[in-house]
């Protein structure tokens, strides 16, 4: 058994090193120099008396003892982390990160939230990252979007609820088919589409299955004269609002914009694609603020 514990700061370079596997990508997270990064790692290796991670010329990877390490040092500087804010942070206030592309969804929902229960205060920080990780990132809940086959709270101790199953269908401006009095794949084709991924397979999910549905198997090779790319969702549906082309968007997310005219569904078909948004919150962040928040959320919880 060691002598001495190791230092959170050295547990902490570990989870964040094993993360991403690169003592120069640590040290950016870690806001320190590379060789700090590496001096802590050697630092816990000895105090250990064990070997966590094999240095390759172009990176890390895991020893055995390495990826047993791992959820065990997760787990406890995430207790860590609750315990400090339980005796030193006032409960009231819930800290919860979630995608940006859900924010329109989202922010009706959490203004409800605080008309209801004004002396609750709920800290959002939005990202364009879709999962989180409790153990670095100190939140009391996230939204995380995954596979519906498959929460993405696997762990024992995280609780995890479907907020909404994720089904898409072509968006567009009402300004920009004005013009338009029939929406063919002509039409379609013609327009100029706005992609959220760089594989365009939101698209090539839809076209397959309007493929099946027509029994035209050539729709599925559908393609459009012009694409634009974008790093995420919300910012290809915000271009469509714009008229600057046609998107495929999620159904609930786009429901405000769509009751409003902003957008329009030029095609019936919608699809699922097997994806949803997730309340994802460890249970030891659970409190009767985050509870409420929670029935907020979820109102068959």
């Amino acid at each position: 058994m060691p002598s001495r514990l190791p230092s959170t700061k050295e547990l902490h370079a570990f989870l964040i090193t094993a993360e991403e596997l690169s003592f120069t990508a640590a040290a950016l997270r870690l806001n320190v120099t590379q060789g700090a990064v590496s001096r802590q790692i050697i630092a816990l290796e000895q105090r250990l008396d064990v070997t966590l991670f094999h240095r390759h010329a172009r990176g890390l990877t895991l020893t055995v003892k390495g990826g047993e390490f791992l959820p065990l040092v997760e787990l406890a500087l995430n207790q860590i982390q609750r315990a400090v804010e339980q005796v030193s942070h006032d409960k009231r206030t819930i800290k919860l990160k979630a995608p940006s592309c859900i924010t329109p969804w989202l922010l009706p929902k959490l203004m409800q939230f605080q008309q209801i229960h004004p002396e609750i205060d709920v800290e959002l920080t939005s990202t364009i990252k879709h999962m989180v990780n409790f153990a670095t990132e100190h939140f009391d809940a996230a939204i995380g979007y995954g596979d519906l086959n498959k929460l993405p709270a696997t762990d024992k101790n995280l609780e995890s609820d479907l907020l909404f199953e994720e089904k898409l269908t072509p968006v567009c401006s009402p300004n920009l088919c004005s013009d338009i009095t029939t929406f063919t794949l002509d039409t379609l084709s013609e327009m100029t589409w706005l992609h959220a991924t760089p594989e365009k397979s939101d698209w090539k999910l839809w076209l397959r299955q309007l493929s099946k549905n027509t029994e035209q198997p050539e729709i599925a090779n559908l393609k459009a004269k012009q694409n634009q790319h974008f790093a995420t969702l919300d910012l290809s549906v915000n271009a469509a609002i714009q008229g600057f082309g046609i998107a495929i968007g999620d159904i609930t997310l786009a429901q405000t914009e769509l009751e409003m005219g902003r957008l329009m569904t030029p095609y019936s078909l919608d699809i699922s694609s097997g994806k949803g948004y997730f309340l994802m919150r460890p249970k030891s962040s659970i409190n009767s603020s985050l509870e409420r928040l929670i029935d907020e959320l979820l109102p068959n919880h």
